[in-house]
């Protein structure tokens, strides 16, 4: 059960000297009005009866500790600030956690200095071993933390992506394909203009394409979006595979699942949940793809996390007779990503090794902050980065994409200009950027006929002769598409029964900026007496035949 500030003071009324006896029973019954408006959410009914309370005795500290507890279910800041400090005027030693919680709400507004003095004051006030002591000292580190980041702002100028993308609705969580000419994102649809069509807001996908170097305009995934709320999406790197997350559905196995649908000759499939272990009796949300499309990261508040909502991993082993996904093992990203508190929105970039997420906990500017970390290794990541200032700020940021070549992110914030939650592009800093990323656009096709081919594609890093990518060629008229990241050398091989052997190599590991993408047609031969196919990854040691 929630416990409300003025149940500190159990209650005690302080009432101004000289109050009569019929004003004291009148603002008494004012307060007990008051609370119960505010049980039943009635918030600003329960404000109007404060405010005719403290009318009559405006020293009445039970009426600002209520305030600020609407205040604070209202979002609204400053007049939280205020409640807070006009208790403390009446009350300045009457219960020492009032610092506490101004030093919050001032970290909230963006007041880190004004903030860091307010914890300071509590801890002045107990002692040392006092419940939220620990508490207040770290957050006098984030408030220095966030002084620095302000005196250190990154470089940032952001777009906002325009009418054919944004409307008066929200839109958030956009999703860029590799190429950088698809959009996928989500529009709360009615969620500034409540209507007979729309008399609830909804989620539903929206896409557009980029041609001319302009957004067109906008258009719902219709055989996706349902009655039911869709958001918080990811494509796959060829563009046919989308997992997103949906609430209270009838297949649903915990609150919020994981879903999936397919592309198939442009037309996307009905989504199914995406079943377990990805899926569990707790909430999974956020999903994420890697470019080789092997890996899934998501949210989940499931048993073996860190705190409350952790970033966890699962591999994805293919698909079954029945094009349910093979999953394996969810696995946590450990202590060097998710912390006591909350990491939502993971971004795993094309290069396989750059994850952008958003968290409460670690240092930064309050609420969400973006940060960015880099792997290590197939189990461990190097600790994570605050994206920095002006990028992040006292709001919640999140939901945060880069394209393949690295340079340009994408995400959502009301900031001023946008009409409620707006979708913007901005170029991001070098130092926070993934390694760029290419990619092969391929069609297999019978030599002799032109017929699409349904093969086997497998891309090959030659440093560790380890398979990076695997894919098929089987949908969209025998088409592929795979992530080339720059600074390494791959073998590309092409396999059909009945067919020769098709074979490439791509040596990209002197380039460090982003190059054309390979576009290719690939015409299989088929087996037969005196046909002939060309190697070109072969590789032997100089003099030796190994």
């Amino acid at each position: 059960m929630k416990k409300y500030l003025f149940s500190f003071f159990m209650l005690v009324y302080l009432f101004a000297s000289g109050q009569s006896s019929s004003n004291e029973k009148k603002t008494t019954k004012l307060f007990d009005q008051a609370r119960i408006a505010y049980e039943s959410k009635l918030l600003n009914k329960s404000l109007e009866f404060l405010d005719e309370a403290l009318a009559l005795n405006p020293v009445f500290l039970d009426a600002y500790l209520l305030k600020s507890d609407i205040y604070q279910d209202m979002d609204s800041i400053g007049l939280q600030i205020k409640a807070v400090e006009s208790a403390l005027k009446i009350a300045p030693d009457k219960n020492f956690k009032l610092y506490y919680l101004l030093g919050k709400a001032y970290y909230r507004s963006g007041k880190y200095q004004i903030a860091s003095d307010a914890f300071q004051n509590y801890l002045k006030r107990v002692d040392a071993n006092a419940p939220l002591a620990d508490k207040a000292r770290q957050s006098i580190e984030k408030c220095m933390g966030a002084v620095s980041l302000l005196k250190h702002p990154v470089p940032f100028q952001s777009v906002n992506l325009g009418d054919n993308i944004n409307s008066e609705d929200d839109e958030y969580w956009p999703t860029i394909t590799v190429d950088g000419k698809t959009i996928i994102f989500t529009r709360l649809v009615g969620s500034k203009s409540i209507s007979s069509q729309h008399p609830i807001a909804q989620e539903d996908f929206y896409t557009s394409n980029l041609v001319d170097d302009v957004w067109q305009s906008s258009t719902p995934l219709a055989s996706i979006n349902t009655t039911y709320n869709e958001g918080a999406q990811t494509i796959s790197t060829d563009g046919k595979l989308l997992f997103f997350t949906a609430c209270t559905r009838n297949d649903g196995i915990g609150s919020c699942d994981i879903y999936y649908s397919r592309n198939k000759s442009g037309n996307w499939s009905i989504a199914q949940n995406a079943g377990e272990p990805v899926n569990s009796p707790s909430w999974e949300s956020q999903p994420s793809i890697s470019a080789n499309g092997e890996s899934l990261y998501f949210v989940s508040s499931r048993n073996g996390g860190k705190g409350g909502m952790d970033i966890w991993k699962c591999n994805l082993k293919g698909f079954s007779a029945w094009g349910t996904p093979i999953w394996g093992t969810p696995v946590n990203l450990g202590d060097s990503i998710n912390t006591p508190g909350n990491e939502m929105s993971p971004f795993i970039h094309s290069d396989g090794k750059t994850l952008y997420f958003a968290s409460d906990y670690w240092p930064g500017m309050g609420g969400y902050d973006i940060f960015y970390s880099r792997q290590k290794n197939d189990s461990a990541w190097w600790k994570p980065l605050n994206i920095g200032s002006p990028i992040n700020s006292f709001k919640d940021e999140q939901g945060l994409v880069v394209d393949a070549a690295g340079k340009n992110a994408y995400y959502s914030s009301d900031r001023p200009g946008s009409r409620g939650m707006d979708i913007y592009s901005f170029e991001l800093y070098k130092n926070a950027r993934p390694t760029p990323v290419s990619y092969i656009k391929g069609k297999v096709v019978d030599e002799d006929s032109g017929a699409p081919v349904c093969a086997k594609v497998e891309l090959t890093d030659l440093q560790n002769s380890k398979s990076v990518i695997r894919g098929e060629s089987c949908w969209e008229k025998g088409e592929f598409l795979m992530c080339l990241p720059l600074g390494k050398e791959y073998a590309f091989n092409v396999s059909k029964e009945g067919y020769l052997f098709y074979s490439d190599n791509f040596q990209l590991k002197e380039k460090k900026e982003i190059i054309d993408p390979y576009i290719l047609e690939i015409k299989m031969k088929k087996i037969k007496v005196g046909g002939a196919v060309v190697l070109r990854n072969v590789f032997f040691n100089t003099g030796s035949f190994d």
